[in-house]
């Protein structure tokens, strides 16, 4: 029972860490071609970005900024490594994974505000 109770008490710490894996692998996987890619490369960011921090930012908002720095810090991260792994160091990649974090926080902090007006009694 001990085990369920601290799962479902990190649960947003467990999705952040998944997204992050996913967008690791997404954007670091060595290639020797770049394929090439249906939709908007910068949408792509600009929306795994705002997932990236959702979690933590909805479920853990005392550790929204922490969870945001990480993300613009993480961004920039990939960016810098990407031409190791035969991928475009881009600076429009790290604005969209920048806004999409932005974005994502926005979006986690107007839930949160629905949620408590929902919560406390109308006069």
């Amino acid at each position: 029972m001990e085990l369920s109770k601290n799962i479902i008490k990190y649960q947003a710490i467990y999705l952040t860490i998944l997204f992050g894996l996913l967008i690791a692998y997404g954007t670091l996987l060595p290639l020797e071609k770049l394929p090439p890619v249906p939709g908007s490369d910068k949408w792509k960011h600009f929306v795994a970005f705002a997932v990236f921090v959702f979690p933590i930012s909805l479920f853990k908002p005392k550790w929204t900024w922490l969870i945001f720095l990480i993300g613009v810090l993480y961004g920039g991260a990939i960016e810098i490594i990407q031409p190791y792994v035969n991928r475009y160091r881009e600076m429009g990649d790290f604005w969209a994974n920048t806004i999409g974090a932005i974005i994502g926080v926005i979006i986690a902090r107007f839930i949160s505000i629905l949620k408590s007006r929902r919560a406390s009694p109308s006069e």
